[in-house]
């Protein structure tokens, strides 16, 4: 049963209770008879929910008179159940035709706004979703929910400078902390800064992300990869490691750099000790590759000792390919990997990689199914192909 079968099934009972409470508070004749109307034209709205006809029944919903407090509710209900399928026209169509209504209260006024910002966000309008989000903040109405989806349009514009305002609107609206985001978008403000060759400015939003979280990794691999193209080397090596020591993750994306600065101090020596103690900490093969390809350039034979040994404890196939790499242009045999070793790297590999995919939707898995359990569509099932495929 789908979704339009639900709602219009959860609605039954109430039109049919409205129906009856209308009549009994207005004993006028007349009035019952508009009320009789109303009451039959939202039966007819739902029977065609259920035949699964939503254009009929937006023709029969639009063409209610009374859009009020007793109905209200279903309209919105049917304007979010139609942005959820994706329908967004039909949406905007029915929030839109709620606002238009007088007898409207000031809180559903509101929330059809809401709800018609959203609306406008699925659909792409962003100058629409905004100005209508941008009113509802100023005024004081549903404040929270308005400055968080003004905050989550400034991040889908990259605009930052506004998204650090929303982020403060939204910590002094709620107490919640808003720190780390704000940090996060000094340091996309310092990467564009960085870019343009604009280093004050790079400075300065670096500082304002410390602010607002002095443990920021990202601040100091935005300050190491500065330091580094204006070739200081040492600033650069104590920028990257700072951020290393943070989240030892981290080495898996500032290992080259680490490794070059280091060869132009002739420090490789000091990486080396680093290095090792990164090991013990990250979940990463990439320490091990980087005392691998120290190692390798004075004692081959001793850095394909160490990849063995390391890829027993924690397989990976960037540290198999380079181990099999630099087998081969040391002359060594590769029967030399043990076996098992390999049996785990491709167990590793295999693990909950889908191996039937639908050419339609997309769905995936472990099971062949002649039907697609998430579009419907038959014979669309095919095998996953490629290197992690059959």
């Amino acid at each position: 049963m789908n979704e339009l079968t639900w709602i219009a099934l959860a609605l039954l009972p109430v039109a049919a209770a409205s129906g009856w409470w209308l009549a009994r508070r207005y004993p006028d004749p007349g009035q019952r008879r508009h009320d009789r109307s109303l009451s039959k034209n939202y039966f007819r709205g739902l029977n065609y929910l259920l035949n699964e006809e939503p254009d009929k029944a937006i023709e029969v919903f639009l063409r209610l008179a009374d859009v009020n407090r007793d109905t209200v509710e279903t309209h919105l209900a049917l304007g979010n159940l139609f942005r959820r399928r994706g329908e967004v026209d039909k949406a905007i169509h029915f929030h839109r035709h709620i606002m238009t209504r007088s007898q409207l209260s000031e809180q559903h006024r509101t929330q059809a706004l809401l709800e018609l910002g959203e609306d406008y966000m699925r659909a792409g309008l962003l100058d629409r979703a905004e100005k209508l989000f941008s009113e509802l903040a100023r005024e004081g109405r549903f404040s929270e929910t308005a400055v968080r989806s003004l905050l989550a349009i400034y991040q889908q514009e990259k605009d930052w400078p506004g998204a650090i305002v929303q982020a403060r609107t939204l910590e002094r609206v709620t107490g919640e902390s808003t720190a780390a985001l704000s940090a996060q978008f000094h340091c996309e403000l310092a990467e564009q800064a960085r870019r343009a060759g604009d280093r004050d400015t790079v400075r300065s939003h670096l500082a304002s992300a410390r602010s607002y979280r002095s443990d920021c990794a990202r601040a100091h691999l935005i300050e190491a990869r500065l330091a580094f193209d204006e070739k200081r080397w040492a600033e650069a090596i104590e920028a990257d490691r700072a951020a290393c020591e943070q989240d030892p993750d981290l080495v898996a994306l500032v290992l080259e750099r680490l490794i070059d600065a280091h060869a132009e101090l002739d420090r490789s020596e000091e990486l080396v000790d680093f290095l090792q103690r990164m090991e013990q900490r990250s979940t990463t093969a990439a320490p091990l590759l980087g005392l691998a390809r120290l190692e390798a350039e004075r004692a081959p034979e001793v850095a394909i000792e160490l990849l063995l040994e390391g890829l027993q404890k924690r397989p990976s196939v960037r540290g198999l390919r380079y181990l099999l790499d630099l087998m081969h242009r040391h002359g060594q045999r590769l029967d030399a990997i043990d076996p098992d070793l390999l049996t785990r790297l491709m167990d590793r590999l295999m693990d909950g990689q889908p191996r039937f995919r639908c050419v339609d939707c997309g769905f995936s898995g472990q099971t062949w199914h002649w039907q697609c359990p998430s579009c419907r569509g038959w014979e669309s099932t095919r095998p996953v192909i490629g290197v992690l495929g059959e």
